[in-house]
């Protein structure tokens, strides 16, 4: 009923040798999550900088890199961003940290380009007589009047290719055209973002979708209330 002490004794070696090899069980580290393909984007324009191959750059060559990716920064939110990504002991931006808040800043559709038709609507604004320009004088007045003021140096840059040196007028309509980057949209880092949300809302239950979609709609009806 209780057994023999033979088989008691089969039995404690068994548990011992159980319990020598689950202490010498090595962990496995669970896999890391594949990269999204805006992470992947990411690393790409990065890696064009990162001559030494180091994963960090220089931090004089955040506002570059980051517009290099389409996006559309002040340097006000270049200031804030470095704050957030510079290792200030080295003078760097390491990778992960750059990844890291770059993603989440595109996802929420931080320093996104103005659409081509809001640009003209709001050059249109500055030019009641719809002339097709705007002085030049008229337009830095207005840069730092209204809104964000632009910096001296951002309104240097615009005017150098803005401006018609001869005429010191601006037609709008050819400097939106010049604004507008062709970027391939599968490189288009906000054509990126959108075609992982498509995705992962199609990759969602039927009730879970629609709970979502009702959900961004009131997140939009809400901010247009705003």
């Amino acid at each position: 009923m209780f057994g023999t002490p033979h088989q008691s004794f089969e039995s404690d070696a068994v548990q011992r040798r159980i319990s020598r090899r689950e202490s010498t069980k090595v962990s496995v580290a669970e896999p890391a999550p594949a990269p999204t393909p805006l992470e992947k984007r990411l690393c790409e324009v990065f890696d064009v900088f990162d001559n030494t191959r180091s994963g960090e750059i220089d931090v004089r060559d955040l506002g570059t890199i980051i517009r290099a990716l389409g996006c559309v920064i002040t340097e006000a939110e270049l200031q804030e961003t470095q704050v957030e990504v510079e290792d200030v002991e080295n003078n760097c931006v390491p990778l992960q940290k750059f990844v890291e808040y770059m993603h989440k800043a595109i996802t929420e559709r931080k320093f996104k380009p103005a659409e081509p038709e809001d640009l003209l609507k709001a050059f249109q604004l500055l030019d009641p007589e719809n002339r097709g320009y705007i002085m030049a004088d008229d337009l830095e007045k207005a840069l730092t009047e209204i809104g964000e003021p632009f910096t001296k140096d951002e309104i240097a840059d615009m005017m150098a290719v803005a401006c018609d040196s001869a005429t010191k007028k601006v037609y709008y309509e050819h400097y939106i055209n010049l604004l507008i980057v062709k970027i391939p949209k599968n490189l288009n880092v906000y054509s990126i973002v959108e075609q992982m949300e498509i995705d992962l809302l199609e990759s969602m239950p039927k009730k879970r979708r629609l709970e979502s979609l009702l959900l961004e709609a009131e997140e939009r009806a809400s901010k247009l209330q705003m």
